[in-house]
């Protein structure tokens, strides 16, 4: 069974949830709820290091093209979370960690495959160059 809750606060700090809100692309009642849950977990986990839950858009959150995102709270070194950002040109520790698994996440070209390329737009020809000298692989 639902509950209703009303909270009283000022009015600046409406509007700041309200931003934060508008922000996530979710309702105020959303942000408020992730808010609650995400607070009591943290206060039944001890302050626990790390914690990964899947977003829960039960309440009609504007997901982008029905992907599915997950939370994730990490303790990391602030210099390896610089270096990130500054390597991938970020302006915050978030977009330059967003990044970073964005580019891990795909698979990298096989041998097999690259090797099977064909030109396109030019005179050369690829198994020419090839049955010439190889270049030792480390």
């Amino acid at each position: 069974m639902s509950k209703r809750l009303q909270v009283v606060m000022p009015e600046a700090e409406l509007d700041e949830i309200r931003d934060a809100a508008r922000r996530n692309r979710v309702t105020v009642s959303a942000w408020v709820r992730r808010a609650l849950r995400d607070a009591r977990e943290r206060e039944l986990r001890g302050g626990a290091v790390f914690a990964v839950r899947e977003a829960e858009p039960r309440y009609g959150t504007a997901e982008s093209a029905g992907l599915r995102f997950v939370d994730l709270e990490v303790r990391l070194p602030e210099h390896h979370l610089e270096a990130v950002r500054k390597r991938y040109g970020r302006t915050n520790w978030s977009a330059a960690v967003a990044e970073a698994v964005f580019r891990q996440s795909f698979i990298p070209m096989t041998k097999e495959e690259a090797l099977a390329m064909r030109g396109v737009g030019w005179a050369g020809d690829l198994d020419e160059m090839r049955d010439g000298d190889s270049i030792e692989l480390l």
